[in-house]
């Protein structure tokens, strides 16, 4: 199962999301960067600042308890059978959205959340 954010899911957030709920980071140097990694737990705005002019880069990364951090309290979290998959349901907006594994699903919503300028 997902454990955490890809490296597209994870540029996304970088843009939508503050960079401090961020609970992990993707780290490799610039002329790797389409190499698959896993991600390190511990994100440092600051430390990400002080190699921004080396080789190294830094991106933060998100795990599922990150993600459901940021959004609102109102959601609900399920499996999905019907769907073969899992939901995130917004209950006081009847909003919902689905994905292959829970960090699928909460990324949907995030995005969701963020365009409809409610997260």
């Amino acid at each position: 199962m997902k454990s955490y954010t890809d490296i597209e899911q994870s540029k996304v957030l970088a843009k939508i999301l503050p960079l401090e709920s961020a609970n992990m980071k993707w780290f490799f140097w610039k002329e790797e960067i389409d190499a698959p990694k896993t991600p390190t737990f511990g994100y440092s705005k600051t430390a990400a600042e002080s190699y921004k002019d080396t080789e190294a880069v830094y991106l933060p990364c998100w795990s599922l308890a990150a993600l459901l951090n940021v959004l609102p309290k109102s959601l609900i979290y399920t499996p999905n059978p019907a769907l073969d998959g899992y939901s995130c349901k917004n209950i006081m907006h009847d909003l919902e959205t689905y994905g292959d594994n829970p960090i699928d699903a909460c990324y949907e919503m995030i995005l969701k959340l963020n365009e409809l300028k409610m997260l």
